[in-house]
């Protein structure tokens, strides 16, 4: 219980009882003010405006008109209260009050609210008992000029017991709506807090499993498209990635452990040969070591380069750049290599709108295309660089070649680290490269795509088409 008080969903829920009942409040008051408060405005004005009259007959008429007048008005109406007393002598010269009431002796000239008794009769016209009723009214005190002696006190008022019947019978039931509304507000929290609660346990417990080493937990969802399920969706795609990054630890840990331990263990043997060898040997092992101490700091700085570049820091600064003008570069620097390699190198360029991105990074990733095409494309003879506009308004830069090309199954598996065909193992190299151009890309919101590529002097087979597809720049 002491949880539900504390959820979020209750609290929450207890401030929209409270606002609600305050409007609620809010409303009852203006209710009440257009409704009874208008009655009784109406009333005091009534009762003005009598003894307004009453006053006017005295001093055009004097007393005797005045008992009269009075005498008719208790007979004409039911609800009309009136009393004259002579003063000093005390006796009640006309009225339907048998007595002045003791609230009328302090408020001579103000209002006043008193109870009186009045008869009840059956229909035959008898008494048959007293009934005690509300009434509000006035009490003037009428003299015939301004310094005469003798005064008549007289009192007006009107019955107001039904209309004080319904006011109290009205903030009797508002009052329970209230109690009513607040009740239930606060039953609903209580539901709202367990179905919340219910939710977040499941998330809970969700969590603890996967605190405890099962990376394969993932968060229920309902189906219900509200908040908690995106939560649920938000959290389960974060897992997966976790999930992901933890695999790809694990797999880079057993490719660094395969593709270094050789060079490692040779630089050894090396050395520890040299020890015993002559100067000429002392120094042959020390170059070979050197050689293959670079090969190792060159893979660990493409390894360090991936997760610089994967973590938004290696990204630097992002700029409106010219694809075509970089593939322009590229293909200068890497044609007379080509060349030597035996290969017809060709640009195809189009009208291309410039995007967002880094150059350095992008002529890296154009770099390691033209490499990966070098040094793979064993039995072809050609290398296309092409780039050309998008659909969408951005520029797709690309690599192809006819030669071997890769199975499809393994397209994407080579983008991972470390991962190296069996027909590359015998070539130097870390696997590092088209791992590095997928964190290129993903650094630029860009996709990356092998597809088939020029078709193969056989006709039959195609070679590899290295595809990256800018989006347009917002």
């Amino acid at each position: 219980m002491l949880r539900l008080l504390r959820t979020t969903s209750f609290r929450f829920t207890i401030i929209y009882v409270v606002l609600f009942a305050g409007a609620m409040a809010a409303l009852g008051a203006y209710l009440y003010s257009a409704t009874f408060g208008e009655a009784a405005k109406q009333t005091d004005t009534v009762i003005d405006s009598e003894i307004g009259v009453l006053a006017d007959l005295f001093s055009t008429s004097g007393s005797g008109m005045l008992t009269r007048v009075i005498r008719q008005r208790v007979a004409w109406s039911d609800d009309a209260i009136y009393m004259l007393i002579g003063a000093p002598s005390g006796a009640v010269l006309a009225g339907n009050l048998t007595a002045l009431p003791p609230e009328a002796l302090t408020a001579e000239g103000d209002f006043f609210n008193f109870k009186f008794e009045k008869p009840l009769v059956d229909a035959a016209g008898r008494e048959v008992g007293v009934q005690q009723r509300e009434a509000r009214g006035k009490m003037m005190r009428f003299r015939s000029a301004p310094d005469a002696e003798q005064s008549y006190l007289v009192v007006v008022a009107r019955d107001v017991a039904g209309r004080e019947y319904l006011r109290e019978r009205s903030q009797s039931v508002v009052m329970r709506a209230a109690l009513v509304t607040i009740a239930f507000g606060v039953l609903i929290g209580l539901m709202f807090s367990r179905s919340f609660l219910r939710r977040v346990e499941v998330v809970n417990k969700t969590t603890r499993a996967i605190r405890g080493g099962d990376l394969s937990q993932r968060i229920p969802t309902t189906g219900s498209g509200d908040e908690l399920d995106d939560l649920g969706k938000n959290l389960n795609s974060m897992l997966d990635q976790i999930e992901r990054l933890m695999t790809g630890m694990r797999d880079v840990s057993d490719n660094i452990a395969h593709d270094l331990r050789s060079p490692l263990t040779r630089i050894r043997n090396r050395l520890n040969s040299a020890l015993e060898g002559s100067a000429e040997d002392k120094d042959a092992a020390l170059r070979a070591t050197i050689d293959d101490s670079d090969k190792v700091l060159a893979t660990f700085n493409a390894l360090l380069s991936i997760a610089r570049i994967r973590s938004g820091e290696g990204a630097g600064v992002m700029e409106l750049i010219d694809i075509v003008a970089i593939a322009e570069e590229m293909a200068e620097l890497y044609e007379p290599a080509a060349q030597d390699a035996g290969f017809d190198f060709s640009l195809v360029t189009a009208p291309t709108p410039a995007v967002k991105g880094s150059r350095e990074l992008v002529s890296q990733a154009v770099a390691n295309f033209l490499d990966n095409a070098l040094k793979y494309a064993e039995g072809g003879s050609k290398i296309e660089l092409r780039v050309e506009p998008s659909k969408d308004g951005g520029a797709v830069l690309s690599v192809a070649d006819d030669g071997p090309g890769i199975k499809e199954e393994d397209r994407n598996r080579v983008l991972e680290r470390f991962v190296r065909l069996e027909q590359s193992r015998t070539t130097p190299g870390s696997g590092l490269g088209l791992s590095l151009v997928s964190a290129i890309a993903r650094a630029h919101g860009a996709s990356l795509e092998l597809i088939d590529g020029l078709p193969q002097k056989n006709g039959d087979s195609f070679g590899l088409r290295i595809v990256m597809k800018f989006g347009p720049p917002e």
